[in-house]
């Protein structure tokens, strides 16, 4: 996993030598709206992808993270399968009943039974290299053929390349900071219940954080947005009151965040540091929401390793999911 960690701009380069590789002919004038399907480290990149997309792309993006489709799905939909492994169940069972409704299919895979479809039936897909055992770690692959697919629908403009490559360049002049700052951080949240807030925009990334400090850190954590939280979980913020005294909040910023979410996030401070721990701030670097948000995916996912590293856990081991995986191959 440290390894994995290290080489995000190294994945994110051959990423972009990928993408610009693929040949999808510039399809998308007759599609009317998008499904993004993938569970968890090959899911995480399509949510990411529509949040750092809201608001530029003129149709409906959709998330769909189980073995169903929506009823809106259509020839007019553009139905994109994340599956690092190509094997992940509920994407394949979503893929099939894409192809009842006669969808335009993108597969984003290393290969597996999705490539074995993509073939057959002669749907465009986006192959990444195969052989690594942490899909979570392939977040760069993800992330930058989700936004080829769409580049390539022409749904988004080229912008996010020279945004991908300036990002290369400045994690790599700040790897070192990084680390540092990631590992002082990983301290204060042993033994600790994190509790990761964020304006809404970055919600992705908040998810992101929880899901890396649960499978790399072996440690639950919950995450929630402003101002939703605000209508609801400040409340709760209440009992039982040892686990509130545990909870170590982190506060999540951009430069794209809501002006009357900062205000919000600056009363509910003095609320939550009297109910906990002084309140860890960290904030994105780059010059675009995009860079941003590789930015504090390389820092939230040196944070998890670090605190794996606290725990004294091998962050690369999944028990509970193999087991998952393996009790329910038995029922089929």
């Amino acid at each position: 996993m440290k390894k994995l960690i290290e080489g995000f701009t190294q994945q994110l380069a051959e990423a972009l030598r990928i993408g610009q590789a693929v040949d999808m002919g510039r399809q998308g004038s007759d599609i009317r709206n998008v499904l993004i399907t993938g569970m968890g480290g090959s899911g995480i990149g399509a949510n990411l992808v529509d949040s750092l997309t809201f608001g530029r792309i003129p149709i409906p993006v959709t998330v769909c993270k189980g073995y169903n489709i929506p009823q809106f799905v259509s020839p007019h939909t553009l139905f994109i399968a994340c599956s690092y492994s190509g094997n992940t169940e509920e994407t394949l069972a979503a893929v099939q009943k894409a192809m009842l409704k006669r969808a335009s299919i993108v597969c984003i895979t290393s290969g597996g039974k999705l490539l074995e479809i993509a073939k057959e039936y002669n749907f465009y897909y986006v192959r990444i290299p195969e052989g690594y055992t942490s899909p979570r770690a392939m977040i760069g692959y993800m992330i930058v053929s989700l936004l080829f697919t769409l580049y390539h629908c022409n749904l988004i403009g080229a912008a996010f390349i020279k945004e991908t490559e300036n990002a290369i360049e400045y994690l790599d002049r700040g790897e070192k900071a990084i680390q540092s700052q990631a590992e002082l951080i990983a301290k204060k949240l042993k033994g600790r219940l994190p509790v990761i807030y964020s304006d809404g925009r970055l919600a992705a990334m908040s998810m992101r954080f929880q899901q890396q400090l649960n499978e790399n850190a072996k440690q639950f954590a919950h995450f929630n947005t402003f101002p939703e939280m605000n209508h609801n979980e400040i409340v709760g913020w209440k009992f039982p009151e040892n686990i509130i005294q545990q909870a170590q909040v982190i506060y999540l910023y951009s430069d794209h965040d809501h002006e009357r979410v900062e205000k919000r996030m600056e009363i509910c401070r003095n609320i939550l540091e009297k109910q906990s721990n002084p309140v860890i701030d960290i904030v994105a670097e780059g010059a675009s929401l995009l860079e941003q948000y590789y930015y504090l995916i390389h820092l939230t996912d040196w944070i998890s390793w670090f605190l794996a590293r606290e725990n004294q856990i091998d962050p690369d081991q999944i028990e509970n999911i193999h087991t998952i995986k393996a009790e329910l191959a038995q029922s089929r």
